[in-house]
């Protein structure tokens, strides 16, 4: 059997991973459900807490579970079995297992999602799109901020080939593009997620690409309309993968315990 430790262990490397700090004013990250004091020898990470993973957890011996969303997300009137998020909370408390979100801590921490993705893209001279000075977190001159963007470092190709590259890279089913497949790009940027609102850093920083999780019909207009391409790889792709390098980079902080990435969520779009 594992080794157990306080969950206040994991709950401090986790900050200093993604600080706080870093999560925008609208998130609830941290920990959400859970005494810092209990005993931890099973983790598991997910992107989002479904009764799926919450039954992957007990089934496992889990007792903690570290999950990109939140939750709860939104302030609650009532924890009940009348509703799926009620449903999940009580088990999850009944059988004493504690919830951790860095949510948009991890978008935008030195070495989260966004900084993950632009690497695995083969981006140099990776930068934030919205850089934030945070001192004491990593230093004056840390890189942490919202978004990433470079150039790649292989130098310029056709909008097509990125579009492969992001679908081997997110593990994506399919992605969506914005722009001719010939068009030739030099420099991109990415937003995991829902980042629409990072169009007007991209455009800013006058980069040719802006990869995205998802984002709405009229950003896409826009986009079009100045001259950026997009790529959309779906809001689970372009996060999922970086919950499973999480797991990883517990299991090489926490050798003891037993981590696991879930086994059991997938993504709820599917294509006919």
């Amino acid at each position: 059997m594992a080794s157990s430790i306080p969950l206040s262990n994991v709950c401090d490397f986790l900050e200093r991973f993604a600080p706080s700090q870093l999560a925008e004013s609208w998130d609830n990250v941290g920990l959400l459900i859970g005494d810092t004091a209990q005993e931890v020898h099973a983790v598991v990470t997910c992107l989002t807490i479904t009764p799926e993973v919450v039954d992957e957890a007990i089934e496992g011996k889990a007792n903690l579970i570290v999950t990109h969303h939140p939750l709860p997300f939104r302030p609650l009137k009532r924890i009940t079995t009348r509703d799926t998020t009620g449903q999940m909370l009580l088990k999850l408390i009944q059988n004493g297992i504690a919830v951790y979100s860095p949510h948009t801590a991890f978008d935008s921490c030195a070495e989260g999602i966004n900084f993950q993705l632009a690497s695995a893209l083969g981006l140099s001279d990776i930068q934030p799109l919205l850089p934030v000075d945070l001192l004491g977190v990593s230093g004056p001159t840390s890189q942490v901020g919202t978004g990433r963007w470079g150039v790649l470092a292989d130098g310029a190709m056709p909008l097509a080939q990125i579009a492969e590259q992001a679908k081997q890279a997110t593990q994506a089913a399919m992605v969506k593009v914005v722009g001719r497949g010939t068009s030739e790009i030099k420099s991109v940027a990415v937003g995991c997620g829902s980042a629409g609102e990072l169009l007007g850093a991209a455009i800013a920083k006058e980069v040719d690409c802006l990869i995205l999780g998802e984002t709405s019909f009229h950003t896409c207009l826009e986009a079009k309309a100045q001259g950026i391409a997009l790529i959309l790889t779906g809001h689970y792709a372009s996060e999922r993968f970086a919950v499973e390098n999480l797991a990883a980079i517990l299991a090489e902080a926490f050798p003891d315990l037993n981590i696991w990435s879930s086994q059991q969520e997938s993504d709820p779009i599917h294509f006919a």
